[in-house]
């Protein structure tokens, strides 16, 4: 869970500063966990020191600017959803090593950059972008007024499940998309709408509740995304690139795929893929992308029309081509073959 640093109340003087550390759940608790934090000041080294353990972050540095520095933070929220707004006068860069929950931002003024996995995105404008979850990344910042909706990982998840109907399943989004217009507007309104019962100390827990599905809902809205069923123990910064596995091969199953593929995307040699896969799933990177192709073949037929579908097409078109040794794997993994599910 991230831990922010909140204003000690008034009456409990640090002699560190002013500030003692206080955790913002987002990973989906159900107490009451209301927290305001705030946060400025002028000294720029302190204040990147500050955000670097605001965000949980590492190698913040931070550039002094023509003008007098300024900055300032202040954050409100609960478990399910925090709303953000912070001003730095500075040039700064620095490293997120694992992001535990899912953010919107977006600039009113000054420009971001994110490089992750290989990739770099830049903001345009007021545009809201998506910060990786999850995944690691670096930054770099023009001096900037910025504003960030942040939502726990079992609100949004469980949000989404809504939508895709099954379990609550971990959300990837696409981050290289620009949202279109109206999506944009939509958001903004949800925005708008929604922000003051949610960072308001005194609103009742029926509103500020209505207030967070508006915008969870409206971000799932805002950019593309897919549920995938990710073990929950991939779900940490040390089992990353398994994870990355994970998702590319759910990501690309329909596509032909080798195990050299497979390590490539994710940063590994094909060697250590299978000795990790094999440490945290029991399995092969073959197997598991057979597994999700039969997951693909079952999800086919429960949508098919037995007078218009066979199954002996479906599964060519997952690349089972021995229809036999499919019909056989296939009970195995549901209990029922495949004729049976069809006739559902």
């Amino acid at each position: 869970m991230p831990s922010f640093y909140v204003s000690e109340p008034d009456g409990e003087p640090d002699p560190t500063g002013g500030v003692t550390p206080h955790p913002v759940d987002l990973t989906g608790g159900t107490g009451s966990t209301y927290r305001r934090v705030q946060d400025g000041g002028t000294d720029l080294r302190e204040a990147t020191r500050r955000l670097e353990t605001h965000y949980r972050g590492r190698r913040f540095r931070a550039q002094p600017a023509d003008s007098p520095f300024e900055y300032s933070y202040v954050l409100a929220g609960d478990h399910r959803l925090v709303l953000q707004t912070s001003s730095f006068t500075a040039p700064m860069q620095g490293e997120i090593p694992f992001p535990g929950q899912y953010i919107v931002a977006w600039n009113r003024s000054g420009r971001t950059t994110l490089h992750q996995r290989g990739h770099t995105f830049t903001s345009k404008g007021s545009t809201p972008f998506l910060m990786p979850a999850e995944e690691a990344f670096s930054f770099e910042s023009t001096p900037r007024k910025n504003s960030m909706v942040q939502v726990g990982t079992a609100f949004l998840e469980q949000t989404a499940a809504e939508r895709h109907g099954g379990p609550s399943q971990r959300i990837v989004f696409d981050y290289a998309v620009t949202p279109r217009p109206e999506a944009v507007a939509a958001w903004r309104a949800a925005v708008g709408s929604s922000a003051a019962a949610v960072v308001a100390e005194q609103a009742s827990p029926l509103v500020r509740l209505s207030a967070q599905l508006s915008l969870a809902r409206a971000m799932l809205d805002l950019f593309p995304w897919r549920a995938v069923d990710v073990p929950v123990g991939l779900r940490t910064h040390e089992a990353a690139r398994v994870r990355h596995a994970v998702e590319y091969i759910h990501a690309h199953a329909a596509e032909p795929l080798t195990p050299a593929d497979i390590a490539a995307a994710s940063g590994m040699h094909t060697r250590t893929l299978q000795t990790s896969m094999k440490e945290h799933l029991g399995t092969s990177p073959a197997a598991y992308l057979r597994q999700v192709r039969l997951d693909r073949v079952r999800d086919e037929l429960l949508e098919a029309s037995p007078n218009e579908t066979r199954v002996s097409d479906v599964a060519r078109r997952w690349g089972f081509g021995n229809f036999g040794r499919f019909a056989g794997a296939y009970a195995e993994r549901f209990d029922e073959y495949p004729r049976d599910t069809l006739a559902r």
